[in-house]
């Protein structure tokens, strides 16, 4: 029974913790105004305060505390960005329901065993670890057809492909994906590598 929770743990915690950046990140409203001044968006609108007054409502409308702005985004726009949000709200829940089993299955866990708490930590962390690595080197060289099929697979109309004038693409041009897409890994990678020098280091003082 409990090292069937270490294996249950094991497979949790990698959609934590690409799920949890990936809600820290998409909700970040300081990180799209970098990005921005990076990538030349507020140089493409010529207007500091209208990107950032279309980005904040559109984190808002994602969060389900405004409608979007009909002004600034295209009718085509809004209907993307409706399904953007469907998938965002379904993504958030099931990082929430996940998050939680995990917990319970960690405080059950370390009553149990530190030891075996700790390794589900360590293969845990090492396979997310390996698996974003070896994502990252792929999309390096495939990422359009990679933004391609992704976009087949979870959208089931075209309301997906914008012309070049349509505001949601000066807003979001292909470079702010790879950037995004860029960052994300960083972080996964990031906390993946905490997590396995903590666990790595626990289960070392456990073993003297």
């Amino acid at each position: 029974m409990v090292k069937m929770i270490k294996y249950f743990l094991i497979i949790l915690i990698p959609p934590i913790i690409i799920l949890g950046n990936f809600n820290y990140l998409i909700f970040n409203s300081n990180y799209y105004q970098k990005l921005y001044s990076k990538i030349g968006v507020y140089e493409t609108f010529g207007n500091k305060e209208v990107v950032n007054e279309a980005t904040n409502n559109l984190l808002g409308y994602f969060r389900g505390k405004n409608k979007l702005d009909y002004n600034f985004y295209s009718e085509q726009a809004q209907l993307h960005l409706k399904d953007v949000r469907e998938l965002i709200t379904l993504a958030n829940n099931f990082f929430v329901l996940t998050f939680i089993v995990a917990l319970v299955s960690s405080v059950v866990l370390l009553a149990k065993s530190h030891r075996l708490f700790l390794k589900a930590l360590f293969f845990s962390s090492t396979f997310t670890l390996l698996a974003i690595l070896a994502l990252s080197l792929g999309l390096l060289s495939f990422f359009d057809p990679f933004f391609l099929k992704f976009h087949q697979v979870l959208f089931d109309n075209q309301a997906w492909l914008f012309p070049a004038e349509d505001n949601l693409i000066k807003l979001f041009p292909p470079t702010f994906f790879v950037a995004f897409a860029n960052r994300l890994a960083q972080n996964i990678i990031f906390t993946s590598l905490i997590i396995l020098s903590v666990s790595t280091i626990f289960l070392k003082k456990a073993k003297r």
